[in-house]
């Protein structure tokens, strides 16, 4: 499946995805050559991870975007724009929208109707992929009568330090409240789930043009060192 029509670059966030139709009519946010391998990568294989452990991850896919379809979009324009596809990437990590969803700044209330667990297990999930990207500030939650996770792109930091995470994840409090058997309960679905076999799957699912080079920043090995012996 490919792109097939884009229609703006969003102002908000670091990354600044691009919004964009499929050929099936489906809205999509769109990340690319412009925000780096190892951001695309960390985003397909959390998306997938987290998705698998039956968390509120966006439906997402790899699609290609024709590279003159991206340059005559832009040339229309007549501005500076990220380059979302070149001739040597021309995939994108594609997630589809969510519909009449909005951000989520403050936990307290705009999440006050969600369940705490799965708030919980998103905190979880998070220490386990390694992101500290989901602060008080920076919440990467979005709201619609639930709760939806996204933002990936920072997972599998090498910095990471889980003091540093417990003190200022903005989930950290349903972690803290959530007893010692459901972290258990949590932990052995990740080992039945985020197996060796499952990440090798997810590794093949990505494009050379994305693991041959982007191999160096993110190994294989790494990623799996980190998901089945990191722990909880």
């Amino acid at each position: 499946m490919q792109i097939a029509q884009i229609l703006r670059v969003s102002d908000q966030g670091v990354s600044r995805p691009y919004q964009c139709y499929d050929e099936d009519g489906v809205l999509r946010w769109c990340k690319g050559n412009h925000t780096g391998l190892k951001s695309l990568m960390s985003e397909w294989i959390c998306a997938r991870v987290g998705r698998a452990l039956g968390l509120p991850v966006p439906p997402c896919d790899i699609l290609r975007l024709d590279v003159a379809t991206f340059e005559d979009w832009r040339r229309c324009k007549g501005v500076a724009l990220p380059q979302l596809v070149t001739d040597a990437n021309p995939f994108v990590f594609a997630s589809v929208h969510v519909a009449n969803a909005k951000d989520v700044y403050d936990v307290a209330s705009d999440l006050r109707t969600d369940d705490p667990e799965l708030l919980a297990r998103i905190c979880l999930f998070d220490e386990l992929i390694r992101n500290t990207d989901r602060t008080d500030y920076n919440t990467n939650l979005l709201s619609n009568a639930g709760v939806h996770v996204i933002d990936h792109n920072n997972a599998f930091d090498p910095a990471f330090d889980r003091e540093t995470f417990a003190r200022e994840h903005a989930l950290r409090h349903f972690r803290a409240a959530l007893p010692p058997e459901k972290v258990a309960v949590f932990a052995e679905e990740v080992r039945k789930v985020v197996t060796e076999a499952f990440l090798d799957e997810v590794w093949t699912e990505m494009p050379v043009a994305w693991t041959e080079p982007g191999g160096e920043v993110l190994p294989l090995e790494r990623v799996k060192s980190i998901l089945l012996e990191g722990g909880l």
